[in-house]
């Protein structure tokens, strides 16, 4: 059972920073950097995702309403149809 350590690990004490210690590099799988953010750091990630999620409903909403404009105008070629009497052929 004689396990060699896979990495480095880097220590950093609070209130000391290093160069690197806000840049994040990935060589290969299997490596993750966590870093501490700055409060307008987190103020633009959040600001960031809310946006990206604001996008995402709005899409949602707009594809919402042309379905729902799709399903009208086929239920209204329905009920004219049944109001003239045209019966699908069997």
């Amino acid at each position: 059972m004689d396990e060699e350590p896979k990495g480095r690990v880097e220590i950093i004490l609070p209130g000391e920073e290093t160069d690197a210690s806000r840049i994040w590099v990935g060589r290969g799988a299997g490596r993750i950097k966590v870093v501490k953010l700055s409060p307008w750091q987190s103020l633009i990630v959040t600001a960031v995702l809310l946006l990206l999620l604001f996008i995402g409903f709005t899409l949602l909403s707009g594809a919402f309403l042309v379905l729902l404009f799709v399903a009208v105008v086929a239920g209204g070629f329905a009920y004219l149809a049944g109001m003239l009497g045209l019966r699908r052929p069997r």
